[in-house]
């Protein structure tokens, strides 16, 4: 079975590390992780170039690689079931 790129939402870092640490998964979180941003659609110009705005996504994500069946204790936080490492619910 071929290893799948997942990406999980969960409320905050806290959350997260219990949920995975539930299942035998430790990570250790640093400042600044889990925050996804999206565009907004708009541009700002700094510096004389265009750069495209973006604003966070609410949540706090992780990306893990697993082999195997995903536990049913992940199911809940699952963002993506495409493997794409993007998150195509927001």
């Amino acid at each position: 079975m071929q290893p799948k790129p997942l990406l999980l939402r969960f409320e905050d870092r806290r959350q997260a590390i219990s949920v995975l640490g539930e299942i035998g998964v430790a990570f250790d979180a640093v400042s600044g992780d889990g925050i996804i941003r999206k565009p907004t659609g708009e541009t700002a110009e700094f510096e004389g170039e265009v750069v495209a705005l973006t604003c966070p996504i609410s949540g706090y994500h992780v990306r893990l690689v697993w082999k195997g069946e995903l536990p049913r204790a992940l199911a809940p936080y699952l963002v993506d079931r495409s493997a794409s490492g993007k998150d195509q619910t927001h």
